[in-house]
């Protein structure tokens, strides 16, 4: 007998959940936002600040899907998420994309590490890459991952050709060709560090099992 009780709590407890859950839902639909607050996961320009601002004010806070695609709209938002509570409050979390390059020959274009384009008035402090007529999103792409994985130098300049990547640092220059460039990586790192004097010179690793050092 107190089995069969104990069970039918447990089905009532069950059934009130599901209703307050239900009711929560026709809650937050039914009450209008009334106000929005925005964060951003990395620091984003009084600008960019303003353009987020702009969008904000122009659409209705309810019309969640308008409002997520006119942020996302934006060249430099890589991602939006909104959360909405019952009191009526809308938190929007801007995600900005990160530029890794700064893209030579434009005014303020940069790439993330994704190798996508976009304007950044941030653009006069970040290394330089230039773009060879006739080479692929893809390509591009792949040459950027070489700023994450090379963390021991600073890389100063990139040349992105059709199947081949060069980089500058201070005071060599490295032919990556197109593939393998964690493993290049740790070659080039064994070679520099196992140089008593200043590494100078260029390294060359376009050949399979062959790399070649000009000076």
């Amino acid at each position: 007998m107190a089995k069969k009780k104990k069970s039918r709590f447990k089905i009532r407890y069950l059934l009130i959940l599901i209703l307050m859950y239900f009711l929560y839902k026709i809650l937050m639909v039914s009450l209008p936002v009334d106000k929005a607050h925005i964060s951003y996961s990395q620091e984003v320009t009084e600008a960019g600040k303003n353009e987020i601002g702009k969008i904000v004010k122009k659409i209705e806070l309810d019309d969640l899907k308008e409002l997520r695609e006119s942020i996302e709209s934006l060249s430099w938002v890589e991602s939006v998420s909104l959360h909405r509570n019952i009191l009526s409050k809308l938190k929007i979390e801007v995600t900005p994309r990160v530029p890794v390059v700064r893209i030579a020959g434009t005014s303020g274009k940069v790439l993330d590490r994704e190798g996508f384009a976009f304007d950044s008035d941030r653009a006069d402090s970040m290394p330089i890459v230039e773009l060879s007529e006739g080479v692929k999103e893809k390509e591009i792409a792949q040459a950027i991952r070489i700023f994450k994985i090379v963390t021991s130098f600073t890389i100063d300049e990139m040349q992105v050709n059709c199947g081949e990547v060069r980089t500058k640092c201070s005071n060599f220059e490295v032919i990556w060709g197109n593939d393998e460039f964690e493993r290049k990586y740790e070659i080039l790192k064994r070679i520099v560090r196992n140089n008593k004097s200043e590494f100078k010179g260029r390294l060359d690793f376009r050949f399979k099992d062959m790399v070649i050092l000009r000076r």
